[in-house]
């Protein structure tokens, strides 16, 4: 049997297990996956001693797992973040479940101003998606100053023409805040929510957060987390198995089976 799981902390909160052995028992694949709580000062020693087939990352590893890896596939190796990891290699499959959830909900970008909040692993992964997907422009908006014009800086270096706007078309959560339990909590005010704003939501528990909710109220275009979630845990699994394991399971039934 394979074994795979996820890491982070916390990590009580994923749904990853359900969803990857919802496509074990889907294509009658012989493997597991679970979640395991490694703590910051634990990765080091979880990364040498491990015995997984592969393993996603998530908050707060997505960075600091890169120096511990043997190597990384390209566009990780741009990002400087990983969320998945097969024999001592870091990939990167947070964009392409990102790119894939705007193609679902039929969102094109193009021409886009936009507006990441938060300046971690994931929102490093979601400015990479959106240069791929030829925005217009992209800002940050984060409680660190530091730490949001070190992503800037990096944006600029792969996307020199960038030049963030005032009035935003597309704001992008790439924060914890409004994930279960802490689900009250919200990653900015709503008296800046405006009718035909998009707003995306990288959340997927709750499938519905309450800053979407809310900003759908006020008019806006809402996509929450899971079909990105669901997307990036494909991607993750065709890296595993050498296989396009993605294109062969049925995404509705493993959007209905998360959705309970």
């Amino acid at each position: 049997m394979k074994r795979f799981a996820v890491i982070g902390d916390p990590i009580a909160h994923s749904l990853s297990p359900f969803l990857h052995q919802e496509v074990y028992h889907q294509l009658g694949l012989d493997a597991s996956f679970e979640k395991i709580h490694v703590k910051t000062n634990e990765l080091h020693t979880f990364m040498n001693s491990n015995k997984l087939d592969g393993f996603n990352v998530t908050i707060p590893h997505k960075q600091s797992v890169v120096p511990l890896l043997d190597e990384l596939n390209e566009s990780a190796k741009i990002i400087g973040a990983v969320n998945c990891i097969k024999n001592g290699k870091g990939f990167n499959t947070d964009w392409i479940g990102f790119l894939k959830a705007l193609e679902i909900n039929g969102l094109d970008l193009k021409g886009k101003d936009c507006v990441i909040l938060g300046a971690g692993g994931a929102a490093r992964a979601i400015a990479f998606g959106l240069i791929q997907a030829h925005v217009n422009s992209i800002s940050i908006n984060n409680r660190t100053q530091n730490t949001a014009k070190q992503l800037l800086d990096w944006i600029h270096s792969i996307f020199p023409n960038n030049d963030p706007s005032e009035i935003p078309d597309v704001i992008i959560n790439c924060t914890p805040l409004g994930m279960w339990p802490e689900t009250e909590s919200a990653p900015m005010t709503l008296n800046e929510i405006k009718p035909n704003l998009i707003l995306v939501d990288t959340i997927y528990n709750p499938i519905e957060t309450q800053w979407l909710k809310l900003g759908k109220e006020k008019g806006a275009k809402v996509i929450g987390g899971l079909d990105m979630f669901i997307a990036q845990g494909l991607a993750s699994a065709d890296i595993w198995f050498g296989e396009k394991i993605s294109e062969t399971v049925d995404i509705e039934k493993i959007r209905q089976f998360l959705n309970l």
